[in-house]
């Protein structure tokens, strides 16, 4: 029953960082998505920065979250272009009568993660389940943050739909990436994270990941570009 659990003690053997740098969070989930093939998603977090990319070698580009600025920079290394988001300061908030909640559980039958234990976190939406996860409290904090900020800030730029629009999305979809984006990580590190046909399983972790500044920067050579205009 607890076979995904066990996945946590295998080594992801990601190749070491070369050269001097801070030590930062790392998380490796490996990812799946309907009409896509397994994926790793790599999560590097400082004191500073959030950085996600698809591993050491990623084909892909990265995003790259300055916890300062609060700007978030989608980089793509192929056509050596940057794209530069800016999030306003309004955090959407739910409407009155957009019922939320959640029910988290001890979980005595998974074997603990980092010596803690493994809680059960259910998070619903208008009376509908969205996503179901096994998290831990208190084990990778910092990580734990920097990806609370990131989703806020990413539901700050999808904005507050409208109400004809809000009547067109998913309860569960306005709840994730609308109104309350934060919810999956209010009680600890997801290990094991499940919404409909997507799913989310750490690999590897490490609280003291050395990784080079290089990391956290954007090449000065690489063109910058903002999003075009809602609606244009």
């Amino acid at each position: 029953m607890w076979k995904w659990i066990r996945i946590l003690i295998l080594c992801l053997c990601l190749p070491a960082a070369a050269g001097a740098g801070d030590r930062v969070d790392l998380l490796v989930y490996r990812v799946k998505e309907p009409g896509l093939a397994p994926y790793v998603s790599r999560i590097l977090v400082s004191d500073a920065f959030v950085r996600i990319d698809e591993g050491a070698a990623s084909p892909n580009g990265y995003t790259l979250y300055n916890r300062v600025s609060h700007r978030i920079y989608n980089v793509d290394p192929e056509g050596e272009s940057v794209l530069v988001l800016e999030p306003p300061l309004r955090q959407p908030r739910p409407p009155e009568g957009f019922l939320l909640e959640q029910r988290l559980d001890a979980d005595p039958d998974a074997p603990p993660v980092g010596g803690r234990p493994v809680h059960r976190l259910e998070l619903r939406a208008q009376g509908r389940v969205c996503r179901v996860l096994r998290v831990v409290p208190g084990l990778m904090p910092r990580a734990v943050q920097g990806l609370r900020e990131l989703r806020l800030a990413l539901a700050r730029l999808q904005g507050v739909p409208d109400e004809e629009e809000a009547r067109r999305i998913d309860p569960c979809e306005l709840a994730e990436y609308h109104y309350a984006p934060e919810r999956a990580l209010s009680h600890g590190l997801p290990v094991l994270d499940r919404m409909g046909e997507r799913s989310r399983l750490l690999l590897d972790y490490d609280e003291a990941f050395e990784a080079p500044e290089t990391l956290f920067q954007i090449p000065e050579t690489y063109r910058r570009a903002a999003p075009p205009p809602l609606g244009g």
